[in-house]
């Protein structure tokens, strides 16, 4: 009877041990990539990294483009006139106007004598912290001309291509590699 008993003990004592191995072998546990990953600005992470809303940027989306834009340039340009236009210390603003429309900014730009070329609302897009991030100029009427155009801006330099437009005749500016102010 003792040894059927220690036979017993025996049993129910390895069957224990097998089901606690191959319970813990199943019961694998997962890190979930987002754990401790705090994405700002109502970015959202997916597989450990962060998807930012347009307008802002960084690992962990809290880079805010147009802050980061804010800024004077000043560079040369020309026009299509001819003969040909050159501007020396053309200036380019970019103004941060505080809403909430993060890819939106205003463009004030100036001749070297400080009168005002133009003022117009920018809308950002292809956002990058490393390299350009593209503009459009809006359509807008600036004493009694019409401007459009594009360019590009970075945290220490813009390019700009502005139509003026006066009863159909156009006259484009072109400035390239204006340096941060």
């Amino acid at each position: 009877m003792k040894s059927f008993r220690n036979i017993a003990v025996a049993a129910i004592l390895s069957v224990g041990t097998f089901s606690a191995i191959f319970y813990s072998s199943c019961s694998k546990t997962t890190t979930d990539p987002c754990s401790g990953v705090t994405c700002q600005n109502g970015g959202a992470c997916s597989s450990g990294n962060c998807t930012c809303k347009s307008g802002f940027g960084g690992k962990l989306c809290d880079t805010t483009y147009r802050v980061l834009y804010a800024n004077s340039y000043m560079g040369n340009g020309s026009d299509n006139v001819t003969p040909m236009g050159t501007y020396s210390n053309y200036k380019l603003t970019l103004i941060n106007p505080g809403d909430t429309n993060y890819v939106g900014m205003t463009a004030t730009a100036k001749f070297a004598d400080g009168s005002i070329h133009f003022t117009a609302p920018i809308v950002l897009s292809n956002f990058s912290t490393t390299g350009n991030t593209s503009f459009t100029i809006s359509s807008t009427v600036y004493n009694g001309f019409t401007y459009t155009g594009a360019g590009t801006v970075s945290a220490t330099n813009a390019s700009l291509t502005v139509n003026e437009d006066s009863a159909g005749h156009v006259i484009i500016y072109k400035f390239t590699s204006m340096a941060k102010q």
